[in-house]
């Protein structure tokens, strides 16, 4: 009896501690597991940040380096910095003017934020630049950003960052002194912005993303007009439309925050044209929001008209050497997206695919007018480059190899910008006004009395960024007014460029010995 208690005692004992052993092994496969996911995610955060830096690095690096090898140059650079100027040294910041005269082609944003530059920097080349360096930064981050929501990995975010930052139209506008590098910067906020918010279906994050997005549109049409609020309405409302048609559900909520964001942005960009209708006058008010915005769509008011086929023609300036990787993306995007594989690319091909047809039907053409298309085209070319397969396996494990990966990195930026330097060295005296100002400031100091004797746009703009004072204007049709201490400005009419300092020189001396007979 007592050697069966004790059989019995120990069968129970032994599957007990079979029992116990078991959950042990459970609890530590558990807690390994656990242990794993935490270790996973310590290193998908390590990778993100060190992505981050890396990538910010870099662009920081890029951009500024030999910013004061390039002069701004005749044309729309003088204009904006010499409006810039003005507005500065006049105190005059609710009516952009040009050598006096009213020029309402811009809202005032970018001017702004130029004569902000000025004063920390000084009137100088730098700083009539600066706006365009910090919102190039700014879009190269936001890529990045706008990458991960995409729910792409730390390297496919990296590469689209890269690619933004290398697109030579991209590179190249972000050195200068134009304001559409603001406004690409402002749309692609306001694409950002919204995604993150909805892109769950339900609005997340409600007041900081509303009024981020609510900030992005209205610096858009702060920088250039309405334009900086059709271009993200129409890519964001395209995507909502075809976003529910496919999964068959209609979610109105989306709907009410871009109806809402819209209205409250057109709101605050009336404050603007409404001070300036109260306090200008109604001719003002109708130039500014009307003549300027409706006319140079629908051509009414012809500047920069174009053919429908323009930008196509013009597509390889703009995306090099990025441009086939591009097109790939996009019809590999469009594959992945029919047979939903991943509807995270609809978003970023609509934004690239939509602007650009309605930039197709504007009268007014510039392939600087692309430049808000850079931004999803490098999300689309990034996760292009990280799966096309067998073409750039090779080079993407090498890449993948930290130190390689980033000696190669520095190296490929090292020679973009020598290369930006040697051409910028090339052309930095063909196409600047400085020398010729420095002259006619030389001529001041003598006690001769200047005018402009009709003016281009980008003369009049340069007397205030060079000579920090206007100049008296005058309107001759045949021969030359008065005689006496008159020494004229005037640009070559003989159908040459008239940007050479030569020529303006030439121009200079000869009307001076006549003036002086």
């Amino acid at each position: 009896m007592r050697e069966n208690s004790a059989k019995f005692l120990c069968g129970r004992n032994h599957e007990q501690n079979l029992i116990c052993r078991q959950r042990s092994a459970e609890y530590r496969e558990l807690n390994f597991s656990v242990n794993a996911d935490e270790g996973h995610k310590m290193y998908e955060r390590r990778n993100r940040r060190g992505a981050v830096i890396l990538l910010a690095g870099v662009a920081l690096f890029a951009l500024f380096a030999g910013m004061g090898v390039r002069e701004i140059e005749s044309g729309d650079e003088t204009r904006v910095a010499g409006i810039a100027a003005e507005m500065f040294l006049n105190r005059n910041f609710l009516v952009p003017s040009l050598n006096g005269a009213p020029f309402l082609e811009y809202p005032p944003l970018y001017y702004w934020m130029i004569a902000c530059a000025y004063s920390l920097f000084g009137i100088c080349d730098f700083a009539a630049k600066f706006p365009s360096l910090i919102a190039a930064f700014g879009m190269v981050l936001l890529t990045f950003a706008f990458a991960r929501k995409l729910k792409f990995s730390a390297p496919e975010a990296f590469c689209s960052g890269i690619v933004l930052l290398f697109s030579a139209q991209f590179f190249a506008e972000s050195r200068t002194c134009r304001v559409d590098m603001l406004l690409a910067f402002f749309i692609e906020l306001s694409l950002f912005v919204f995604y993150a918010m909805t892109r769950a279906g339900e609005l997340k994050h409600k007041f900081g993303y509303g009024v981020l997005f609510i900030a992005g549109l209205t610096g858009g049409i702060y920088t250039k007009g309405l334009v900086g609020l059709v271009l993200p309405g129409a890519a964001i409302g395209s995507w909502l439309v075809v976003a529910d048609f496919s999964a068959r559900k209609f979610r109105w909520k989306r709907y009410a925050a871009l109806f809402a964001g819209v209205v409250l942005a057109f709101s605050a960009a009336g404050i603007w044209y409404g001070a300036l209708w109260l306090l200008k006058g109604y001719a003002m008010f109708h130039t500014a929001f009307w003549v300027n915005n409706f006319g140079r769509f629908t051509g009414s008011q012809p500047d920069h008209a174009g053919a429908l086929s323009y930008y196509f023609i013009k597509l390889p300036s703009l995306f090099q050497p990025w441009l086939p990787v591009v097109l790939f993306a996009l019809t590999a995007g469009a594959r992945r997206i029919y047979r939903s594989e991943n509807r995270e690319l609809l978003f970023p091909a609509l934004a690239v695919l939509v602007p650009f047809g309605l930039l197709c039907c504007a009268s007014g053409k510039r392939i600087v007018y692309l430049l808000p298309l850079c931004a999803p085209a490098a999300l689309l070319t990034g996760w292009c480059l990280w799966h096309l397969p067998g073409v750039v396996k090779p080079y993407r494990d090498i890449f993948l190899r930290r130190r390689t990966g980033i000696i190669f990195l520095l190296a490929a930026t090292a020679a973009v910008i020598g290369v930006d330097i040697a051409v910028a060295l090339y052309g930095a005296r063909k196409s600047s006004l400085r020398p010729l100002f420095e002259h006619c400031a030389g001529l001041e100091k003598q006690g001769r009395n200047l005018f402009l004797v009709n003016p281009l746009e980008r003369t009049r703009g340069a007397v205030y960024f060079y000579l920090h004072h206007g100049l008296p204007e005058k309107r001759v049709i045949s021969g030359f007014p008065g005689k006496g201490e008159c020494w004229i400005v005037r640009r070559k009419q003989n159908g040459g460029d008239g940007h050479c300092y030569a020529d303006h020189h030439l121009l200079l001396e000869g009307f001076a010995s006549q003036s002086d007979q």
